[in-house]
């Protein structure tokens, strides 16, 4: 489910659902994140979208400073 194989697309990956979200990353709470996200393709539920904020964390691709998640 992280990676896209041939029985699961790019846009059903979790690696789809962290390019999505990285790329309308700025210095963001996650409820604005999520707020700012949750309708664009991809996304489609909160687990999703918390699966790929966790994603890009254990990558090393953004911090937490003071409740706003920012790209490193």
């Amino acid at each position: 489910m992280i990676l896209p194989t041939k029985h699961i697309k790019l846009s059903n990956s979790i690696l789809n659902v962290g390019g999505v979200i990285f790329k309308n990353l700025n210095e963001d709470t996650v409820s604005s994140l999520w707020e700012k996200t949750k309708r664009l393709p991809g996304i489609k539920s909160f687990d999703r979208f918390a699966l790929g904020v966790a994603f890009l964390y254990s990558l090393g691709l953004i911090e937490i400073n003071n409740g706003l998640l920012k790209r490193k």
